[in-house]
């Protein structure tokens, strides 16, 4: 790792946003992780390119305005938490911003769907809701908020 003095001759970087979420799955678990994201999450199926289909079976989702990927990617041999994980704030997760948190709990609970919660963590006065797919990933959603 560079030092703070030799930061000043290395290129900067400059972020337009998130490409996708890769995320590995089991390859007996893809169809129920498919099902996951369109039914709970609403994100819908995407073309995904055919030569992909040389390297393995996956899926493409986003959502309705196309500003969110999920790529699932059917593999056997990658780390993943598991289908018995609980949802953890402090482990590997994504934590994605939605319009309206509200909505989003009142989803869940219309599709009985457990979440947990955390209020206030991050003192913006919004929760941060945490949902856990088939094969144990973290998914967080939280409301825009300023930081003071």
């Amino acid at each position: 790792m560079a030092d703070a003095s030799s930061q000043a001759t290395v290129p900067g970087l400059t972020y337009l946003g998130t490409m996708h979420e890769g995320i590995p799955v089991n390859p007996e678990n893809l169809d129920a992780c498919i099902k996951f994201y369109i039914d709970v999450l609403g994100l819908k199926l995407l073309p995904r390119p055919k030569a992909l289909d040389d390297i393995g079976r996956g899926a493409w989702l986003g959502d309705p305005d196309n500003k969110v990927q999920f790529h699932l990617i059917s593999t056997a041999r990658d780390y993943k938490p598991g289908p018995d994980a609980s949802y953890s704030a402090t482990g590997r997760h994504t934590a994605w911003l939605i319009k309206d948190i509200e909505a989003f709990r009142a989803r869940m609970d219309a599709l009985k769907i457990p979440y947990g919660e955390a209020k206030n963590l991050l003192g913006s006065g919004s929760a941060q809701l945490f949902v856990v797919d088939p094969e144990g990933h973290t998914w967080e959603f939280q409301e825009p908020f300023h930081r003071t």
